[in-house]
């Protein structure tokens, strides 16, 4: 899926994401203060910090989905493919097919199994046949890590599904769509842990075909599936690297006072 913009800024080859003085307000508050940071294509990349610490209003910006907010002002810049996703130019609605989100909590729609994936597809006509939509469908499902749970229950309906199973039919939702990068805010908070086991070792696969942002309260969750982790307090990005350095010798003290327990 094509979104028609004007080149800006051109990225280095490795470079998915680049966000630029990204500042984030609702009414007079602000809540983000300029955000700068790169994200390498296909990797996951973990927010982290304090309840109310700008890291899912950061999150939402990929996708504009700080739009919806009538309050909500976005500033700055941020680059996908050399073009800025803030321009009044860009269609959001095109943007949150290259760019899909899994929320916090499970919302497949009340349809059955095969619906939910179908849905998207079908609106933006990706596929010409029903052949070509059944293929979609059970490959989404697959990448999902759900086929075989489901094969014979795509017609039933998805809230009949587990908490889990539910959050990884969002995910293969999202897929069906042909996104470049997931949005993923807080998947696992909702869930048992071997759920969330499930959706981590999932995410660990899809690194392969996606770039993943993926926002946890789970500083060991983070530690887990990402390479590089971002921590946020009062809506600063206080530091930004690799997973392992920020766990284990973080160059700020305020990462270090967080990762050690003592403020949170």
């Amino acid at each position: 899926m094509v979104i028609a913009m004007n080149a800006t800024t051109d990225l280095m080859p490795d470079i998915k994401l680049h966000a630029a003085d990204v500042s984030v307000f609702y009414g007079e508050k602000q809540a983000l203060f300029d955000v700068s940071l790169d994200i390498q294509e296909r990797s996951v990349t973990s927010f982290i910090g304090p309840s109310g610490c700008g890291k899912s209003t950061f999150l939402r910006c990929f996708n504009r989905m700080n739009d919806v907010i009538p309050s909500c002002r976005v500033h700055g810049k941020i680059i996908m493919d050399n073009v800025n996703l803030n321009s009044q130019e860009i269609d959001p609605v095109l943007l949150r097919a290259r760019v899909g989100m899994v929320f916090q909590k499970p919302n497949p729609f009340p349809k059955t199994v095969y619906e939910n994936v179908a849905y998207g597809p079908r609106i933006h006509g990706l596929a010409a046949s029903r052949q070509e939509l059944d293929f979609i469908v059970e490959d989404s499902l697959k990448k999902a890590g759900l086929w075989k749970e489901v094969a014979d229950r795509l017609n039933d309906q998805a809230t009949g599904l587990s908490g889990g199973q539910q959050q990884r039919l969002c995910i293969a939702r999202a897929i069906a769509v042909g996104p470049d990068i997931l949005l993923m805010d807080e998947p696992c908070s909702a869930l048992d842990p071997i759920a969330t086991t499930i959706i981590e070792e999932l995410i660990s696969n899809l690194q392969s075909r996606f770039t993943i942002l993926i926002v946890t309260h789970s500083m060991q969750q983070a530690a887990r599936v990402s390479q590089k982790t971002a921590y946020f307090h009062l809506g600063k990005l206080i530091e930004y690297g690799d997973t392992k350095d920020i766990f284990t010798r973080p160059q700020n003290a305020k990462t270090e006072a967080y990762i050690s327990g003592k403020i949170g």
